[in-house]
């Protein structure tokens, strides 16, 4: 049973509404600095070329141009784009891979980053990069993972034997999975392949640097990971952390893209040459080709079952396409591994990855993080395991599922909850599982239905640097500043946060003004991702709130001469519990704490840290109503309903917008979406959203959200995660569903009519 709360549990619009609805949000483009420059990019033609030489003259020359670099000018230091390189253990870290400069050593994807130049407005910088003269050296070239690993491939970092970037086992393997599959009554095995998806978010990448005098220099980035990004920053531009200051703006959007590097190091650069801050802004095209997309996987999966329902084996091998640099796809191919492999009951576990180059864009870390893929993969084998031993699908996943007190996902932690069962049984009860599920279809037109079940981490205490930190102050008139470091990329993670700090404190919700996006005033954090936000620093902020109430009920006790104990605060009023109508304001306290002619002066205000040793995992069930059209192949989802065992809504508003909205992203990855490289040339074909398909509002079913609270224990008023949840079950619920309605399974994604017909014909 959940406590009563006045603030927690409260269904409040966001606070940053306001300013974006208005247009008054600033952006990375909109900052404006005394003598800004603009920045551009020039970009190689080819997929894999050596450099052989680079004229600048010409460009330098030009009226207007401040300054033109190449690979010469800028930092020999190797890099990984990934801005959470530095949350990774030592030895893990160490085995990242850095495999980038600021501008290329040789152009090794078209779109690669070659030259860049400042001046005065970006037609002129547009000019310069038409006049910067470029000898290459074309070499052949490779877009597929497998071929890449062909012997006599093209070989696209020094050293990469088979251009395998790294080869990484699932640290949990079990077990002997050959016994396993022998003592299996049946076994299922399918190959997988998952697509690029590109984030789409609306605002296309675009940074300022400035340096200013003593060598210090202020970025202004969307990068969800501002204090990691700043230690990455410095080692890079080789000068002490305490020499850059992150700034991040208003964001509009991030899905993943603002875990990465994009333009900041080449504004830094120009800035530096030109001695005036820079601005760079991508196009939309540009964004699409030289930012990073969903890593594309490819997998083998195979299952042993027995009559009963019990799961001998599974082994799980992927090879997953990293593009022309490493980025994330090790790190999301990791995460595959962990939440596929981690979700149900088995003695006899094996998997196995590697990360290969390709010459195409870079593969990175989508929302979800390696967990949609997978899932992908064994939720479609799961219902032909059911099939093959006459079982309903779930009931399968029922005698599957691990339980409170098993292994999380991350097996040494174990489960401190586990509402799986509910979100399943409410999930089937209001899809109409029972009475739809397996007719006889007949017509042109057939409906079916399909379920998916997942876990996915809040946070990964135990495993990355997973801790955060806050600061609250009260001011005089009795609000309080809520200093924190997440990013605010639309998921609604402030008004979270001033919610729990709100019901911590015992003040309204209004009183709370958030401070954030500069890590000269924030304390450290890991930023945003793993769906850790509220999870990790809503714990940080109850334990500064916590100190900050007990200051104010000591000096009120003292004003109103009772024992601290006898007194609570609520609604801003410090009261005594027994005799409510004896009180005094927090606004009268914190007034007189500063304005205090005594020595008992002070500005009531507290630091909250919070490190986290629990994945604490959330859990959802997702089902899906298709109907799918045997002569055209197309596929219109009619209804979704997804349960997730939330712990806690802090915002029920906030949470079912967020799956309500990945169902929607999910419904794109599973039918629409797919980020097509030409294999002849390299050249990005799906480069706009005027080729590249996104769902619009008619393609939105109808989707109902069931939220099952049970407050976990470790969690900021009992609140588990959600925010890349919604995302994991939608394409394998659909996969099913269409298998349920036209008896076909399609492997690949997007499902596109195209596969559906091309099956149904086989």
């Amino acid at each position: 049973m959940k406590k009563e709360t006045a603030i927690v549990g409260q269904r409040i619009p966001r606070p940053d509404t306001p300013a974006k609805t208005m247009g008054m949000a600033e952006y990375a483009a909109d900052i404006k600095l005394p003598g800004l420059l603009v920045g551009r990019i020039l970009r190689s033609p080819y997929p894999h070329a050596n450099i052989k030489s680079i004229d600048t003259s010409k460009a330098k020359q030009l009226p207007g141009v401040a300054a033109v670099i190449t690979f010469a000018d800028v930092p020999q230091t190797l890099f990984n784009r990934s801005s959470m390189a530095e949350a990774f253990p030592p030895p893990i870290l160490a085995g990242e891979v850095q495999d980038e400069y600021v501008l290329s050593d040789k152009a090794r994807f078209v779109g690669d980053w070659i030259a860049a130049a400042a001046a005065t407005d970006i037609y002129t910088a547009e000019k310069a990069l038409d006049l910067i003269d470029v000898e290459y050296e074309v070499l052949p070239a490779v877009f597929d993972p497998v071929a890449a690993m062909q012997p006599g491939a093209p070989v696209i970092h020094a050293g990469k034997e088979r251009n395998i970037a790294a080869t990484m086992e699932y640290p949990f393997n079990c077990g002997d999975v050959e016994k396993g599959f022998k003592e299996a009554d049946y076994i299922v095995e399918g190959f997988f392949s998952t697509s690029s998806q590109k984030m789409c978010q609306l605002e296309p990448d675009a940074a300022v640097a400035c340096w200013y005098p003593g060598g210090r220099v202020t970025v202004w980035s969307p990068n969800e990971n501002p204090h990691l990004a700043k230690r990455v920053f410095a080692k890079v531009l080789n000068i002490p952390d305490g020499l850059v200051r992150w700034i991040t703006p208003a964001v509009g959007g991030g899905f993943g893209g603002r875990l990465s590097f994009g333009v900041e190091f080449i504004c830094a650069a120009l800035a530096k040459a030109t001695g005036k801050p820079v601005r760079v802004e991508c196009t939309r095209e540009e964004d699409f080709i030289g930012h990073d997309s969903r890593t594309a996987e490819y997998q083998t999966m195979k299952m042993g079952v027995k009559k009963d329902g019990v799961i001998t084996a599974i082994e799980h091998r992927i090879i997953s396409d990293s593009g022309a640099y490493y980025s994330h796809s090790g790190s999301t191919t990791g995460v595959n591994l962990i939440h596929t492999l981690g979700l149900l009951r088995c003695a006899n576990i094996y998997g196995i990855a590697q990360i290969v180059y390709t010459n195409t864009p870079v593969g990175g870390g989508f929302r979800g993080y390696g967990n949609p893929e997978g899932a992908f993969a064994i939720q479609q084998l799961i219902d032909e395991a059911a099939e093959k031993i006459g079982m309903d699908p779930l009931e399968f996943r029922l005698k599957n599922a691990r339980e409170a007190g098993e292994p999380s996902c991350w097996a040494p932690i174990a489960l401190e909850s586990c509402n799986l069962e509910q979100c399943i049984r409410l999930g089937a009860e209001r899809i109409g599982w029972r009475e739809k599920r397996g007719l006889k279809k007949k017509g042109q037109v057939r409906r079916g239905l399909g379920m998916s079940i997942m876990t996915h981490a809040s946070g990964a205490g135990g495993f990355l640097l997973e801790h955060s930190n806050a600061i609250i102050k009260l001011n005089e008139d009795g609000s309080a500043n809520l200093i924190v470091s997440p990013c605010e990329m639309g998921q609604g993670i402030l008004g979270a946060l001033s919610q729990i700090a709100a019901e911590a404190l015992g003040l309204r919700y209004e009183d709370i003004h958030v401070v954030t996006g500069d890590t000269d005033v924030t304390l450290f954090d890991i930023g945003s991702h793993a769906s850790r936000s509220v999870y990790v620093i809503g714990n940080a902020v109850v334990e500064a709130a916590r100190d900050v109430k007990r200051q104010v009920l000591e000096r009120a006790a003292k004003k109103l001469a009772v024992s601290v104990n006898e007194l609570d605060i609520q609604a801003a009023r410090v009261f005594v519990k027994a005799d409510a109508e004896k009180w005094v304001s927090v606004s009268e306290i914190a007034r007189e704490a500063i304005y205090n002619f005594t020595l008992t002066g002070a500005h009531i205000s507290a630091i909250g840290s919070f490190q986290s040793d629990n994945w604490c995992p959330n859990f959802q069930a997702a089902f899906a109503e298709v109907e799918v059209n045997m002569e055209t192949g197309e596929v219109k989802v009619i209804k979704f309903v997804v349960a997730h065992d939330i712990g806690r809504a802090i915002n029920p508003l906030n949470v079912e917008g967020q799956i309500e909205g990945g169902v929607v992203q999910g419904i794109g990855f599973a039918l629409y979406e797919d980020f097509v490289v030409d294999k002849n040339t390299g050249n990005t074909i799906t480069d706009s959203f005027a080729n590249y398909k996104i769902p619009s509002i008619l393609d939105i079913p109808e989707i109902e959200v069931i939220l099952v609270e049970e407050p976990v224990p470790s969690g900021p008023f009992g609140a588990k995660g959600v925010g890349e949840s919604g995302l994991v079950n939608i394409a394998p619920a659909i996969a099913n569903a269409i298998y349920d309605a036209v008896g076909v399974r399609i492997c690949s994604l997007p499902m596109t009519p195209e596969k559906i017909l091309m099956a149904l014909n086989a």
